[in-house]
């Protein structure tokens, strides 16, 4: 191609790109950390946020789990720990720290930084998964949501699942019973699934 047909492409091909929209970003592209990941809120998931926690953040999380558990039953003892200091990592990035209890507490107010059970049931089952990809988790795995009510027998609810490797049982992890930062529920979901419900204020 001779240069003047050559400059003339040139400018033809950028006016064509300026007439799609697409010559110039409107801002600088955003890279995502490797180690990045995404918790939800606002009630059923309508707001989701990336997050990071730092070096020092995952040292704690991990101390939580050392020394390594000799059980099942120690390991979700440490996993009900590792998961309200999660929140409250989280809480202070989403400014999520003042979620109250249950659904019905914040219904009629301001809930854009509120979570309800399918929120909470999200979040744990991500931080299950993180721990278990980290080599904290020995003794579990997590597993799908599980959901409880329908209104014929209670509310709709959901929670997140751990199941015990060895044995094949499972356990509901609820931590939407509490506020944000206190520790979950973690019972066997044939108790969750009777409509269980722990001892009203109870957020110890």
């Amino acid at each position: 191609m001779h240069k003047p047909a050559l400059t003339s492409f040139i400018i033809g091909l950028g006016f064509l790109t300026l007439l799609a929209g697409c010559a110039l970003p409107k801002k600088e592209l955003v890279t995502v950390p490797a180690d990045a990941f995404e918790v939800c809120y606002g009630y059923g998931c309508k707001t989701v946020q990336t997050v990071t926690l730092d070096d020092a953040q995952w040292f704690t999380i991990e101390q939580l789990f050392s020394p390594k558990a000799a059980s099942a039953k120690i390991e979700r003892q440490q996993l009900s720990l590792a998961i309200a200091q999660m929140e409250t990592f989280i809480g202070e990035i989403t400014h999520t720290q003042d979620d109250l209890p249950g659904t019905f507490a914040a219904f009629f107010q301001d809930r854009s930084h509120q979570m309800d059970c399918v929120d909470e049931a999200t979040n744990t089952t991500l931080y299950l998964r993180l721990f278990r990809e980290r080599g904290l988790m020995r003794f579990h795995k997590e597993g799908y949501r599980i959901n409880r009510g329908f209104f014929l027998n209670g509310w709709p609810h959901t929670s997140a699942v751990i199941e015990q490797l060895d044995s094949g049982k499972r356990f509901a992890v609820d931590s939407w019973f509490h506020k944000n930062g206190i520790k979950p529920e973690i019972i066997p979901i044939d108790l969750w699934y009777s409509g269980w419900h722990p001892t009203p204020d109870d957020d110890s």
